[in-house]
């Protein structure tokens, strides 16, 4: 999971982080979905259900990109984690060793 998420669980701020990830998740199972038909399903043999899409608005993404700090060839570019990636060889190694 720390490998995942970008975060260094040894840390007191890498604790906290997964703490408020914690308590915020822990919310939505106040909220009442009960007459809410699902979007998806992890069930394959499951027909879906898939409401029509409605355009109400559009051709707005030079405004939307002036809103990030960050764009690189019209694309939003998201923060880096705390913890920096692995080179790839680091992460062949690691994934070897995971698997034992």
């Amino acid at each position: 999971m720390e490998r995942l998420a970008l975060v260094d669980f040894r840390t007191k701020q890498g604790l906290s982080c997964l703490e408020k990830a914690v308590r915020f998740a822990d919310q939505l199972h106040v909220v009442d979905t009960s007459r809410v038909e699902p979007m998806d399903s992890v069930l394959e043999d499951r027909a879906l259900y898939l409401r029509d899409d409605a355009l109400m608005e559009g051709d707005c993404a030079e405004e939307l990109l002036q809103l990030s700090k960050n764009t690189v060839e019209e694309y939003f570019v998201a923060p880096p984690g705390n913890i920096p990636l692995p080179k790839r060889e680091e992460r062949a190694v690691m994934l070897k060793h995971s698997e034992l």
